[in-house]
């Protein structure tokens, strides 16, 4: 089975979380279902056009962290829901993302999505069946 660059850590992280937050915690889960989107991601080595590059989900969740934060922070004071607040946050995320992406890789980018997940168990679930999905040319 071909395993997904970093699944792995993602694991490790949701773990983590169902330790910190309890099994029944909303997640809020950010990813590109297309089958060559890991790839893509990793490969530091390919010539990107300009503002665009590799590593394109991993450096707005780094750089705009407190952003995204921020965003959650002030829903939630505004009286949404931890869920609708988490959701905002992980939209703002995959926009910026977006705008990293490869454009010639087009449908790359029409493969982002933004999903909430119940529990730590199933987002898991999920982001190992997204892979699996993408891998057999399926959108989940």
């Amino acid at each position: 089975m071909a395993e997904i660059f970093g699944l792995h850590a993602v694991k490790a992280a949701f773990q983590k979380l169902k330790k910190k937050f309890g099994k029944d915690s909303p997640i809020v889960v950010v990813g590109y279902t297309a089958n060559y989107a890991a790839y893509v991601h990793e490969d530091k080595e390919a010539a990107h056009t300009a503002g665009t590059q590799a590593k394109f989900l991993e450096e707005p969740k780094r750089t705009k962290a407190k952003e995204i934060a921020g965003i959650i922070t002030t829903a939630l004071k505004a009286g949404a829901t931890l869920e609708h607040s988490l959701l905002m946050g992980g939209m703002r995320l995959q926009r910026e993302s977006q705008q990293l992406v490869p454009v010639d890789v087009g449908a790359l980018k029409a493969s982002a999505f933004t999903a909430i997940d119940r529990d730590v168990d199933t987002a898991i679930a999920a982001a190992e069946g997204r892979f699996e999905a993408a891998k057999k040319g399926k959108k989940r």
